[in-house]
């Protein structure tokens, strides 16, 4: 991937949130999801996500109508939709079974708290990422779930990689 044009990898909720037009808490959020599909129709910059993407996106509830300019924006050139093959398998099933392995850890009241590991399209997603080289990955997945890591916390060392999230 060379050249200068930044390479930016979308997890789903970001593509869920720019066609829902979310309202997010802050504000900078949508501005900078704007700011990027404005730079991706101007072909400054490239975006990369998993197949996966079309299936977590056609789950949430929107009409036929925003799914076709959902589907629109995916025939883009400088959208660049990576299948799952097997080296994009195997590392996601590495940075899952390298968050579960961690130690237990105690919560504020001393309580055991089981590790936690990525959801598995989490860990798709980011093992898409590393594999692809990409500047940036953009997401607004940042609380854990009772077994699942949130990403934004990971950012800069996703089992050992070094990825921006």
């Amino acid at each position: 991937m060379t050249g200068t044009k930044k390479i930016f990898y979308w997890d789903s909720c970001i593509f869920i949130s720019w066609i829902k037009n979310e309202d997010r808490k802050d504000p900078n959020d949508m501005a900078g999801v704007r700011d990027v599909i404005d730079r991706l129709k101007k072909r400054d910059v490239t975006i990369i996500t998993s197949t996966i993407t079309q299936t977590e996106v056609g789950a949430c509830n929107v009409g036929v109508g925003v799914l076709q300019i959902f589907d629109d924006l995916l025939k883009r050139k400088n959208i660049q939709r990576i299948s799952v093959d097997i080296k994009i398998a195997q590392l996601a099933r590495t940075l899952r079974d390298h968050y579960r392995n961690c130690p237990a850890e105690l919560d504020a009241d001393g309580k055991l708290i089981s590790p936690k590991t990525l959801s598995v399209p989490d860990a798709i997603h980011l093992a898409t990422a590393i594999l692809n080289k990409v500047d940036c990955f953009h997401t607004f997945d940042k609380n854990n779930s009772k077994e699942s890591l949130g990403l934004l916390p990971l950012t800069e060392n996703i089992a050992g990689h070094g990825l921006k999230i």
